[in-house]
């Protein structure tokens, strides 16, 4: 498990206007939310958040948040939920975690981390991945950063089932379906070339024009003495 620590102050004021005054200022506004505990407006320093985020979005990692609303300071653990960007800079302009509660199990979803090369790749098999990631249930202490599949072992016509992958100790996969597909190696295919048939009426007329000429020359011969 991955875990980083990271500052954020309690946002006393909300709104769209505000919020831009504050982006301009340098600091991200997000939220703070889990079960049942109250949403919690924040906001993080930007130079912090793009850091946290440049190692949170490589994989599953669990903050240590220290949040300090006046004079109080706070201790949450949480997770990334969701980042909002901007379209036109593609610069972070809202942040979601969700708060995770030590000792206890949630809900999360991992990302899938393939290795190695697919024998069936060296004989013109394409490799697919199926599924890119996993909804696992754990503890924070559990979470994993990712999960390794190794496909070196694949050949053309085989593939690897949930019921193949190996899970760290405590973390289990949500889906019960052991059957699913993970990834597979198949031929690639190939694209039936399709000639159109020629029009009936340009048969007509190319067979006219061979035939024509033949039956000029017979006509020729029997007019000889």
């Amino acid at each position: 498990m991955a875990t980083m620590e990271l500052a954020a102050a309690r946002r006393l004021e909300t709104g769209k206007e505000i919020n831009k005054k504050r982006l301009f200022k340098g600091r991200v506004p997000g939220v703070i939310y889990g079960k049942g505990l109250e949403t919690r407006p924040l906001e993080f320093e930007r130079r912090d958040l793009e850091k946290f985020l440049s190692v949170a979005r490589r994989g599953t990692v669990v903050v240590k948040m220290n949040v300090t609303d006046g004079a109080d300071a706070k201790e949450a653990f949480a997770v990334l939920k969701e980042v909002q960007t901007d379209p036109r800079t593609d610069r972070v302009i809202h942040v979601d975690f969700y708060e995770v509660a030590l000792g206890q199990k949630f809900r999360i979803e991992v990302p899938l981390r393939f290795r190695g090369k697919a024998a069936g790749i060296e004989l013109g098999g394409v490799l697919e991945q199926v599924i890119r990631s996993l909804e696992v249930e754990c503890t924070p202490d559990s979470v994993p950063e990712s999960i390794e599949v190794n496909v070196s072992h694949l050949g053309i016509g085989q593939s690897m089932q949930l019921g193949h992958l190996t899970f760290p100790e405590g973390v289990f996969p949500v889906e019960k379906d052991m059957k699913m597909t993970i990834v597979s190696v198949h031929t690639p295919k190939v694209e039936e070339v399709v000639t159109p048939a020629p029009e009936e009426g340009v048969e007509a007329v190319e067979g006219a024009s061979v035939a024509e000429p033949a039956e000029k020359e017979k006509e020729k011969e029997k007019q000889k003495p």
